[in-house]
């Protein structure tokens, strides 16, 4: 992501709008806002998931994604993530290959394995219109809140992953067109997601969304996620230190 470089007095500066997703500094005339975009995780218990009852589901079909599928993602990903940070301070060329190139990397495994029987298209019936997607995850597991947890030691992981209901799924991408913003969509998604990693025999979801994306967080709250601490946060980092000393 671009450093924005903005010429501003001293005064100016004081009066920017603070976002988490940016690191602020001034020099020499200038305002430096550099993305550093901080990530926050919660996880899900499969098992006290509870889907909610919603009159869209009469309208839209859950299904698996298809080949040709995926070049209509990027549209609805520029929709959903275009006005965020910190892909808000993208010109739209960068955009386009901001939202092609995550899409490219949870597709090819670069987040982690796809699971691709957990992933799922929300398409409208009338009008055979994608209107929303969930594309899942294998992390390697372990402790959520430890930064090793998110990211595989051997490079490719193992293929058998699924197979030995091995790895911890993560939530890497959720996202609805902005025509369908608030109708539930989501919510389908994830219930759809659930199940299906019901049947895989995992008991738990992890998901990651930016500090400053209120509304992920509360969509995370209302499907009953629950927020875990801040990989490296500084009270962790003591809680541990004090527990090390005591034994």
């Amino acid at each position: 992501m671009p450093v924005l470089q903005l010429p501003l007095t001293i005064e100016q500066f004081h009066q920017l709008p603070r976002n988490p997703a940016y690191k602020y500094e001034y020099v020499q005339g200038k305002a430096l806002l550099t993305p550093r975009a901080k990530h926050y995780h919660a996880l899900l218990d499969l098992a006290t998931f509870k889907e909610e009852k919603s009159e869209t589901s009469e309208r839209m079909e859950i299904r698996a994604l298809q080949e040709d599928d995926w070049p209509s993602l990027e549209n609805m990903f520029r929709g959903a993530f275009g006005t965020l940070q910190p892909f808000g301070s993208l010109d739209d060329e960068t955009l386009t290959k901001a939202a092609r190139e995550c899409l490219r990397r949870t597709r090819s495994g670069g987040d982690g394995p796809w699971i691709e029987p957990a992933s799922f298209l929300a398409v409208e019936r009338t009008a055979a219109k994608v209107a929303g997607v969930i594309l899942l995850t294998l992390l390697p597991g372990g402790d959520p809140g430890d930064w090793d947890s998110y990211d595989w030691e051997k490079s490719p992981p193992p293929p058998d992953l699924l197979a030995r209901r091995a790895g911890q799924p993560h939530l890497t991408w959720i996202f609805v067109s902005r025509m369908e913003f608030g109708n539930g969509i989501g919510s389908l998604l994830l219930a759809a997601a659930v199940r299906a990693l019901r049947q895989l025999d995992y008991a738990e979801l992890w998901s990651t969304f930016v500090v400053g994306n209120d509304s992920s967080m509360l969509w995370h709250w209302r499907s009953g996620f629950r927020l875990l601490p801040h990989p490296g946060s500084r009270r962790r980092l003591l809680q541990e230190f004090r527990s090390r000393i005591e034994k």
